[in-house]
């Protein structure tokens, strides 16, 4: 087996890839699975960058107690289930979590090609959903005669998802969930985590026909979202096909739908997520998702030894484009430096945060390499020593890369030499 149970910890079972199996080619579905062992989730979805559905991952979590068991159980079996009750106990959530401000967007409008953000405490928050339901009970007819893909929704009401909440942050002592073995390789929380920094964890909760916009994940990361409650609806297509959307500027669009793509012809997939279930993304698949019912899920954007290569060339793009933006600028005092402060404050991270991640992710994989040292992922995982070689091959190989690019090489910020040490560190 791929994970097995050591000291009451997992233990994460990576074994060598079998010869022949490394071509990715694009499924003719996406796969949903039960019981998937790690290994083969690494090597068949997460390496080759391919999607899939995971069943049964949150069945002991705690937050299992913030539904309503009967109304979600029907939901679940019934994709069209018009359930008249709320499958959300609110009033659970409002004694188990304060009354803190959350980020709230508005899917009835959008600002500069987002939804409008904005900030509610959370129990008002709780109560106006509760009350969309009530309101909407007495218009179900009316409701349900709009199609799954409109997110059209009276004028008047609120149309307000919950997202990008970081409440295992804000909470840490409340254990709402644990995260799925299969994604428990994670630099980029492993490094925020434990240095406290702002992590990419996240709560979304939002009423039927709330919705989140046509994006890639940050960073060109993967993500993992695994509905608590609720049916959601994804359109999700492989890297390179979005650019037969753009724009002649190589603008996205901010909404999409199956009209759109098969006019385009979009090779794209459609998944209809269950309760229960997790939807891997892999990098740079774009999609769009729509709440066909009252949803709770958790999420995460992650990367590791899988996609850092990836996610490097994103950084390059990005340094690229701010350059490009501000070349007028060039002979400004320290240009370098402020090209890597706007690309921090516009792509997330900047080239000295992507290497200070790699130092970080490299002493603690060095340090179960050479010594009786063993770190825990997410309080619960172990890597197996081949985990551990292999995720430090990756770091070599990257390092490498970043030693032979040309604006490290000739940066003022000594990038230079923090790679060729980092370098000489792995290769020991």
């Amino acid at each position: 087996m791929a994970s097995e149970e050591r000291d009451g910890d997992v233990l994460l079972q990576l074994q060598p890839e079998e010869i022949g199996e490394s071509d990715a080619q694009l499924p003719e579905h996406i796969e949903r699975c039960s019981g998937l062992d790690y290994n083969d989730f690494f090597w068949r979805f997460m390496h080759k960058n391919i999607p899939v559905v995971i069943a049964d991952v949150s069945n002991d979590w705690e937050c299992q107690n913030w539904t309503v068991a009967g109304v979600r159980d029907q939901e679940s079996r019934d994709l069209n289930s018009n359930a008249s009750a709320s499958s959300i106990n609110f009033d659970y959530l409002k004694t188990k979590i304060s009354d803190c401000p959350v980020p709230v967007a508005d899917c009835n409008s959008s600002y500069f090609n987002s939804h409008t953000k904005l900030e509610l405490n959370f129990h008002d928050y709780l109560a106006k959903w509760r009350s969309g339901i009530e309101n909407q009970s007495s218009n179900r007819t009316a409701w349900t005669s709009a199609e799954v893909n409109s997110n059209v929704v009276p004028a008047s009401g609120d149309n307000l998802y919950l997202k990008d909440w970081h409440l295992a942050a804000q909470m840490p002592d409340y254990n709402f969930y644990k995260v799925p073995k299969y994604f428990s390789s994670d630099w980029l929380n492993e490094q925020l985590i434990q240095q406290g920094k702002d992590d990419y964890r996240f709560v979304y909760m939002g009423p039927k026909n709330s919705w989140t916009s046509y994006h890639a994940d940050v960073f060109g990361s993967f993500s993992w979202s695994t509905n608590i409650v609720g049916l959601k609806k994804w359109l999700i297509m492989p890297p390179g096909e979005e650019l037969k959307l753009n724009d002649r500027l190589g603008n996205l669009p901010f909404s999409i739908d199956e009209k759109m793509l098969d006019e385009h012809h979009v090779r794209y997939y459609t998944i209809n997520q269950r309760a229960n279930e997790a939807v891997f993304v892999p990098s740079g698949w774009f999609h769009q998702v729509w709440n066909l019912t009252d949803t709770i899920s958790v999420n995460h954007n992650w990367f590791n030894a899988c996609n850092i290569a990836l996610v490097w060339q994103n950084l390059k793009n990005n340094l690229k484009a701010v350059c490009n933006e501000i070349s007028d600028c060039q002979q400004m005092d320290n240009f370098e430096a402020h090209c890597q402060t706007m690309l921090r404050a516009s792509f997330g991270i900047n080239y000295l945060d992507f290497i200070e991640l790699l130092e970080f992710i490299a002493a603690r994989r060095l340090a179960e390499a050479t010594v009786a040292t063993k770190f825990l992922l997410f309080d619960s995982y172990v890597m197996n020593d081949y985990h551990v070689q292999y995720d430090l091959e990756c770091l070599r190989k990257i390092t490498r890369i970043l030693t032979e690019d040309s604006t490290i090489q000739f940066s003022p910020l000594q990038l230079e030499d923090r790679c060729q040490g980092l370098l000489r560190r792995l290769e020991f």
